[in-house]
């Protein structure tokens, strides 16, 4: 079965970028469905939306309330209901929590778990009041579940954002609005590269091992299988799934030992 998004609107928060942003936008559109592309710079962000036939602009703060509220009231105004949801937008954070400041802290969570409450209530409220239906996908990370040092306080925003997930999919079911998210690993992208080149001299050689040595499969994840993801789940295929966080890792977190280890036959 095909999947059709033609003449629905879907808001992706941090649309602008190349990482896994960039990918959920062109599996979308690929389904012919309008991109609300949502950022906070106004030059990338339209030139973002020159990638995609059916895209719009939408600037804004996902953090700050007054923003939120407007940012929906101009989609009502300009383009009828949002009836997909991606909460993409998030930043990270690499520091022993021991170390990390307290207005890092608040930072972090303000925008990658206040951000997506703020985001996900005001996207309900505006399907409410249409009496309509709609979906929400959160991007999650293998941190909430699997992590590593200096992870830590980014770990805990992630694992909140996944309890969230679970919490309001419960609460909305009754209404028929499904609830689910989406964990990716290291996906390679020109964000992801600069990150790993961050805290190694060797970024190449580490994203090699990454690929090679800590997953079942061993190709590079891509930000469009991410976005292939969250399509499936926006979409009639996953009528009757929610409260849920599918995985795009290549097997990453399955493994016990790295395959190095492995003994060979």
């Amino acid at each position: 079965m095909k999947i059709d998004f033609t003449d629905k609107n879907y808001l992706v928060t941090g649309g602008a970028g190349t990482g896994v942003g960039a990918g959920i936008c062109e599996a979308i559109s690929d389904c012919g469905g309008t991109l609300l592309l949502n950022d906070l710079d106004l030059a990338k962000t339209e030139v973002a939306t020159r990638k995609y036939p059916k895209s719009h602009a939408i600037v804004g703060d996902i953090s700050d309330t007054k923003d939120v509220k407007r940012i929906f009231r101009e989609i009502k105004e300009k383009y009828g209901l949002v009836h997909g949801l991606v909460n993409n937008a998030g930043i990270g954070l690499h520091k022993d929590a021991h170390l990390v400041e307290e207005s890092e802290f608040d930072n972090l969570y303000k925008i990658d778990v206040k951000g997506v409450w703020l985001m996900a209530r005001a996207f309900v409220k505006q399907l409410m009041e249409a009496n309509e239906v709609g979906h929400i996908v959160n991007i999650s990370s293998v941190h909430a579940r699997e992590t590593t040092a200096r992870y830590a306080i980014y770990a805990s925003a992630k694992a909140a954002v996944e309890g969230l997930t679970r919490g309001m999919s419960i609460e909305l079911g009754e209404f028929g609005v499904r609830c689910n998210a989406v964990a990716p690993g290291y996906v390679d992208s020109e964000q992801s590269r600069d990150a790993v080149a961050s805290w190694t001299d060797a970024p190449k050689a580490w994203i090699d091992d990454q690929k090679n040595d800590y997953q079942s499969l061993r190709h590079m994840i891509t930000a469009r299988d991410c976005g292939n993801a969250v399509v499936f789940l926006l979409s009639h295929m996953a009528n009757s799934i929610t409260g849920q966080t599918l995985t795009v890792d290549a097997g990453f977190t399955n493994l016990l030992y790295a395959n190095s280890f492995i003994p060979k036959t």
